[in-house]
C-alpha cells in the first residue's frame, strides 16, 4: 500500500497548526506542517513528535482497576462495560447521598473535545465544579479581549499581517513558547511596515531580532507602565475620540486616574527611561490601522505591586 498523506490539526497547544499525517499501512510514521493552512507549513518540534505520544508503550489506552491496597501500584485491565457500570453506580451513590456538587473535576490546560465533554457531563450531572489551568493563566485575559474588541488574537492576526501596524510583545518570548507566532512575526519584520515593541526584563532573542523599541521593565511593574502609556496617550489626545464617546464607560475616571502616573514618575517605578516610555506610547497609539498586544502568560502570573 502506498504512503498516504492525511490532513489534520495538531492539538499540542492552543495555536492548533495545520498538520499532515504521513500514514503507512494504517500507522502514522511522520507529522509535518500543512502549507495550505494559515500557518503555511510551519510545524514546531513538539508537534512533529506527537507520533511518539500516540504510540508510546506507556500510554493508557484501556480502563484499569486497582488490584490490592492503595499505593501498591497493582492494576488489572477490565472491560469498558465493567468500568462504566462501576463508575455509574459509584457516582449515583454519591449524588444520592451528598448531592451533585460532591463531584468535581480538574485537569491541565484545556483543549479539544475532551474538555467540552467534561463540562457538558458535569452540567447534566448538576455540578458546577470544573476547573483547569486556563482559569489561572489564559481565560481572564481572553475575557478582557472579548470585552474590548470582540475577538481574540487569532482573529486579529490576519488584519495586522496585511497592513502596517504595531505589535507589542509584552512579557513573553514567542520564540520559546509559541514558535508559530514567532515565525509569523519574523516574516512581518522582513516585509517591513509593522513596528515591534518588546517589554521584558530580559534581553531575549526577540529583542535583537524584532524590537524597534525594547523596554527592560522592572519585574511586577507592568501596571504602572500601562498607566504611564495611558497618561501620554490621553494627555496628547492620541486616542480615538469618536470611539471613546460612543463605546467607553468610565473614561473620565480613567483620565483622572492616569494623571497620577506621568512618565517621569513611571520611570522611577519601572526603571524604564522617561523618553522610552513616551516614544513607545506614541508608537503604539499612532500605528495605523491596527495595533496588537498578543496574549502572554507572564503578565497574568505576578502578585500585586
Amino acid at each position: 500500500m502506498a504512503l498516504e498523506i492525511r490532513k489534520s490539526i495538531c492539538w499540542g497547544c492552543w495555536m492548533q497548526c495545520g498538520a499532515l499525517a504521513h500514514v503507512d499501512q494504517g500507522k502514522v510514521v511522520k507529522l509535518t506542517g500543512d502549507p495550505e493552512f494559515y500557518t503555511k507549513g510551519f510545524f514546531c518540534d513538539r508537534g512533529a513528535r506527537f507520533g511518539e505520544h500516540l504510540y508510546h508503550p506507556d500510554r493508557l489506552n484501556y480502563p484499569l482497576k486497582r488490584k490490592g491496597e492503595r499505593g501498591e501500584s497493582k492494576w488489572e485491565r477490565i472491560s469498558w462495560d465493567q468500568a462504566l457500570e462501576e463508575i455509574t453506580a459509584k457516582l449515583s451513590e454519591f449524588k444520592g447521598r451528598y448531592g451533585a456538587e460532591t463531584l468535581a473535576t480538574t485537569c491541565g490546560t484545556g483543549r479539544g473535545h475532551q474538555e467540552t465533554f467534561k463540562e457538558r457531563f458535569l452540567h447534566l450531572f448538576g455540578s458546577p465544579n470544573h476547573a483547569n489551568a486556563g482559569q489561572f493563566c489564559r481565560i481572564e485575559t481572553r475575557e478582557i479581549d472579548y470585552a474590548i474588541y470582540g475577538a481574540d488574537i487569532v482573529a486579529m492576526k490576519p488584519k495586522v499581517a496585511e497592513s502596517e501596524g504595531c505589535i507589542v510583545i509584552w512579557g513573553h518570548n514567542p520564540k520559546e513558547s509559541v514558535p508559530v507566532e514567532y515565525h509569523e512575526y519574523r516574516n512581518l519584520k522582513k516585509k517591513g511596515g509593522v513596528k515591534f515593541i518588546v517589554i521584558d526584563p530580559k534581553r531575549t532573542e526577540i529583542v535583537d531580532e524584532l524590537a524597534d523599541i525594547w523596554l527592560p521593565i522592572r519585574p511586577a511593574t507592568d501596571a504602572a507602565l500601562a498607566l504611564g502609556w495611558l497618561n501620554v496617550i490621553i494627555h496628547e489626545e492620541l486616542y480615538d475620540k469618536e470611539f471613546v464617546e460612543k463605546w467607553c464607560y468610565g473614561f473620565d475616571q480613567l483620565k483622572k486616574r492616569v494623571q497620577e502616573y506621568p512618565p517621569e514618575e513611571v520611570a522611577k517605578i519601572t526603571w524604564v527611561p522617561k523618553e522610552k516610555i513616551i516614544e513607545s506610547a506614541r508608537m503604539f497609539a499612532r500605528a495605523k490601522p491596527y495595533t496588537n498586544i498578543p496574549w502572554g502568560v507572564k503578565t497574568d502570573m505576578q502578585g500585586e505591586m
